[in-house]
């Protein structure tokens, strides 16, 4: 004797994909993920900061960006004025090979951007030891598609340089007026 199957509701088939949705999203809220381009401002402890680079640079473009998100803090160009000042005292760029193919061509390459940094204020005195954010990024590359390949590590220099500029406002925003002693 055969079997009867009888056709799901579609209102059945729906509600399951909605629960099925909603689970995922409470699932991914849970767990602390975050949209790469949602960051919330940092809270920084000061008011006025110098940056200590030029006002042309890329990455002073970015730092100045990430601090003036935050409602309490300005970035302003007269040191006698500022708060604190942030100096980078280094900024370099490597590109190592990874790894070759069998005919001994680069197959892989590293990326690694260091960037130096002290914040002190007027008198010298340190809000944060002197330290440095590395930033590392791999990837693959092929002579076949050069320019693609190019263009592709244009791209990645750049996210190198704001998640460095991230990292550093999130050290920053852990600093300590110094005591006087």
């Amino acid at each position: 004797m055969p079997t009867l199957q009888f056709p799901r509701p579609p209102h059945l088939i729906q509600t399951r994909r909605v629960l099925l949705l909603v689970a995922a999203t409470l699932a991914l809220a849970a767990c602390g993920f975050q949209l790469r381009g949602s960051r919330a401002p940092v809270d920084l402890p000061f008011a006025t900061v110098l940056i200590g680079l030029p006002t042309s640079s890329e990455f002073y473009a970015a730092l100045k960006r990430g601090i003036e998100s935050s409602p309490k803090t300005r970035v302003i160009e007269d040191p006698k004025s500022a708060q604190v000042v942030l100096s980078i005292t280094g900024d370099a760029q490597a590109k190592n090979v990874l790894t070759l193919d069998t005919s001994g061509r680069v197959s892989e390459f590293e990326l690694i951007r260091t960037i130096s940094y002290r914040l002190h204020d007027a008198a010298g005195r340190d809000w944060l030891p002197p330290g440095q954010v590395v930033i590392r990024r791999n990837f693959k590359f092929s002579d076949a598609q050069i320019l693609a390949k190019e263009a592709e590590e244009a791209l990645l220099w750049r996210d190198m340089q704001n998640d460095a500029a991230q990292q550093l406002l999130r050290r920053i925003a852990t600093a300590k007026a110094p005591t006087a002693n």
